[in-house]
């Protein structure tokens, strides 16, 4: 059995209040409480339709995080044959970042398994890890034994397999940066965040103020030593402190706008349920629909 557990939800919805009123033609009230009314109510229907997109499209938007639990690594490893590879299949595209991958060993001591980026050329390197395909905008990332060696045997218990990853287009972090650095304060990193290979790009990065003239510093992220650090492909120009950066690619704008509206239908039908969605919301999140 398997088994996936949200554990950090997104910080952010994807629709703003400010959006949801423009697009319901409307203007935020004068009146304190009856705006608190509105902005509790459109909040829930921008929930409720960023989540119902989600759940559609079989993919996430703003940054989470989630634990997929297995009972066993998958069966034996083909990697010999030509009929598939004994992989591990990480859902909710598009991914991120592997937090951990652990498991319950034979004698029941928790184990960690680290990432071989060497395709299994180098003999010092552990029996045990996983390789990393961090999957496609159709396809999930996957996790597979290093060349070529199998996966670790467990101890038969409940969820003995526990991988905790992150997923989504991207989404906001509060950081600092001196003038002149490429070291990202404030905010500790998955060395995984990193490039894992030649031409591979790291973790986009978009910073308010941080670029010459207090511009919008645009970059990715280089590498990320053992305790987190991280070190921007492009050092700031302009000092910034606690400033909200985003971390990844923007939601795509049909995306949005099938979220803007859903929640205006949501809003618009009130209790009324044996309506059909508008189709144009299918329309604008077909092309983004995970089929793996």
């Amino acid at each position: 059995m398997k088994d996936i557990v949200l554990i950090a939800p997104p910080p952010v919805e994807p629709v703003s209040l400010a959006q949801m009123l423009t697009q319901l033609g409307m203007q935020a009230p004068s009146d304190a409480g009856l705006l608190a009314t509105l902005t509790a109510q459109l909040g829930g229907y921008i929930t409720a339709a960023r989540a119902w997109c989600e759940d559609y499209c079989r993919r996430v938007f703003i940054t989470q995080t989630w634990l997929l639990r297995r009972d066993s690594f998958p069966g034996r490893d083909f990697r010999y044959e030509s009929f598939g590879y004994a992989q591990i299949d990480l859902p909710k595209p598009p991914f991120q970042s592997v937090y951990f991958l652990q498991y319950i060993d034979v004698s029941g001591a928790l184990q960690t398994l680290y990432i071989d980026t060497t395709f299994g050329t180098n003999p010092a390197d552990p029996q045990y890890g996983y390789q990393l395909d961090r999957g496609s905008e159709t396809q999930p990332a996957r996790l597979l034994p290093p060349f070529a060696r199998p996966w670790p045997p467990t101890r038969m218990v409940p969820s003995n397999v526990l991988c905790q990853f992150r997923c989504g287009y991207g989404g906001p972090l509060t950081i600092s940066v001196a003038a002149g650095s490429a070291l990202i304060v404030g905010q500790a990193f998955n060395p995984d965040d990193a490039p894992l290979l030649p031409g591979d790009s790291g973790l986009a990065v978009s910073i308010p103020g941080a670029g010459p003239a207090g511009a919008t510093l645009a970059t990715n992220i280089a590498s990320v030593d053992g305790d987190g650090n991280a070190t921007l492909a492009q050092p700031a120009t302009t000092a910034i402190a606690n400033v909200t950066a985003w971390f990844g690619q923007p939601v795509p704008a049909p995306i949005t706008q099938a979220i803007q509206f859903l929640a205006a239908w949501y809003y618009e039908q009130g209790s009324i349920v044996d309506t059909a969605l508008p189709r144009v919301v299918y329309a604008l999140l077909d092309p983004y629909r995970s089929l793996a």
